[in-house]
């Protein structure tokens, strides 16, 4: 028989003419949005405590808009890198636990043994993410690709740092530009993994601004010599530890991997909030302030969601849980309910931390149950196919996590970073989602 005709040609697609009132239109929305944000910075403006604040508010602002133009244009491909990068240079919650240590050579109070802890995961998150990284770009390799020696960039990233340790000793002011450094890399790495020409070099660029943003830490404190031993013990141990992890995974379990880098975190998050809040409402209840207490309160609440959700989104791409989305009846509620009580947590802390410690450890634990709670049952009730837009979600709510941590800390190094993952981060997931058609 003969075979069967071709299907018709759909009928092709009339041109829409836009009139001079769609214009007009189309910029009235833009207009109004430039509006809104005009209104917001002004309000923004009269809300500002102190001019500490108004400057660190600079800092967000002009890193946010970075993060939301260097990963538009990224190739498919690097989704996946990127991601990796990002969380890796999200290890900057080191800085945090670093700034809550003390007590010599092992921690002496709970304070200093939760930021010691967030020291020692946050190393795992950094050099497993980047080596995850790694091993990400090097299944892009092929046999024809030109030699690349992008070792030799080790060479002016550690003479950069020796040479910080030394002027370091009688110019103060050597830390802040030290952390200026340290940004600018991290810049790079996020911005380097958004083309496949640059993915190698931005990975370069990442590990270099989180090697100087740490040792930038270092030069800033003033402990007792046997402090930097603890320290010297958490880092290493957590960085061998996540070199290890890393070094086992195959190919195929990269992308759950990541998310199980994530939770660590948001847990560093967590516990650095609570370091800093114990160590203050002990010794310096002033300095306990409405900015300190709220920025304690949102790294706790989104450091909690991060760590639940992450490990749940780890779970079910990796098969130890079921793919099919949790469907609990009146699940709307439930989220409701434990937002409402993360909020009214946050406010206890925020009213009556300062003046009454008991108070504020309840709202900071009932935070990390409620916040908790609320990232596992959310990303339970999302189906295994929509995990990797999770991850993207999780990445960014990290970097909001990390900025938190830059305003609790007066730390600008921490808000620029925070804010560069976490607006690279959402942008990511605007472009998954239009990928996926989600």
């Amino acid at each position: 028989p003969p075979p069967p005709p071709p299907p018709p040609k759909p009928p092709p697609k009339e041109e829409v003419v836009l009139t001079e009132e769609d214009y007009k239109a189309m910029y009235t929305e833009s207009a109004k949005k430039a509006g809104y944000g005009a209104a917001a910075m002004l309000g923004v403006g009269l809300v500002s405590p102190t001019a500490a604040f108004s400057n660190m508010f600079t800092t967000f602002a002009l890193s946010g808009v970075i993060g939301y133009q260097v990963v538009w244009g990224v190739a498919h491909s690097l989704h996946s890198p990127l991601m990796a990068v990002t969380n890796a240079v999200s290890g900057m919650t080191a800085v945090g636990g670093m700034y809550t240590m003390g007590g010599g050579l092992v921690p002496s109070t709970l304070s200093e043994t939760l930021g010691f802890t967030a020291t020692a995961i946050s190393a795992v998150n950094i050099t497993g993410g980047f080596l995850v990284t790694k091993k990400m770009l090097d299944m892009f390799k092929r046999p024809t690709d030109p030699p690349e020696f992008y070792e030799l960039y080790a060479y002016p990233t550690a003479g950069f740092i020796g040479g910080f340790g030394l002027i370091n000793l009688g110019f103060p002011q050597a830390a802040s530009i030290a952390a200026t450094a340290s940004a600018l890399g991290c810049i790079g790495g996020i911005a380097g993994l958004a083309s496949q020409s640059t993915a190698r070099m931005g990975l370069v660029s990442g590990m270099s601004g989180v090697s100087i943003g740490i040792a930038a830490t270092i030069g800033s404190l003033s402990w007792p010599a046997s402090t930097y031993v603890q320290l010297a013990a958490a880092l290493g141990g957590g960085g061998f530890a996540g070199y290890e992890i890393a070094k086992r995974v195959d190919p195929t379990s990269l992308p759950q991997t990541v998310a199980a880098f994530h939770s660590l975190v948001g847990l560093a998050a967590v516990f650095s909030a609570a370091a800093d809040y114990l160590e203050h409402a002990a010794h310096s209840p002033e300095m306990l302030d409405g900015v300190r207490l709220t920025s304690i309160a949102l790294a706790s609440v989104i450091g909690g969601v991060t760590t639940t959700g992450s490990v749940i989104a780890f779970g079910k791409l990796n098969g130890n849980l079921s793919s099919a989305p949790l469907q609990l009846e009146q699940r709307d509620q439930i989220n409701m309910a434990a937002g409402a009580g993360t909020v009214a947590m946050m406010g206890l802390l925020m009213t009556m931390g300062h003046s009454h410690p008991a108070a504020g450890m309840f709202a900071l634990a009932g935070m990390g149950v409620l916040s908790g709670g609320l990232g596992l049952h959310m990303t339970a009730s999302i189906g295994g196919a929509d995990m990797p837009v999770v991850i993207t979600v999780l990445n960014s709510y990290s970097g909001w996590a990390l900025c938190a941590e830059g305003f609790m800390l007066d730390k600008p190094i921490l808000t620029t970073v925070g804010a560069l993952i976490g607006s690279s981060g959402a942008i990511l997931t605007h472009i998954m989602c239009v990928a996926m058609n989600r």
